[in-house]
């Protein structure tokens, strides 16, 4: 089950988020679910159609899970998607 303590071992596609602080201000506030992630990049699909944001520019990302929410840095996603979910098993 996925948890705000193990989220970094999971799969982030499917989930909501929203980016909550970015230093790009055009970016904050934009909510929508996770359809793609690669090494650097996140595609949330919105409202207005599909987004692609830097993990860098994601600061802050507020992610709804199935019981919680949890805040997550973006910075702790760089990587590839399953080179994450491998580092982050055991721990």
């Amino acid at each position: 089950m996925i948890t705000p303590s193990n989220i970094l071992s999971h799969e982030l596609i499917g989930l909501h988020a929203t980016i909550v602080n970015s230093p790009q201000p055009t970016v904050v506030g934009m909510s929508g679910t996770i359809i793609f992630e690669t090494r650097n990049m996140l595609t949330l699909k919105t409202t207005v159609g599909a987004k692609t944001i830097s993990k860098i520019a994601a600061e802050t990302m507020k992610i709804r899970l199935p019981h919680n929410t949890c805040f997550i840095r973006g910075s702790s996603l760089i990587g590839r998607p399953e080179d994450r979910v491998l580092r982050y098993k055991g721990g």
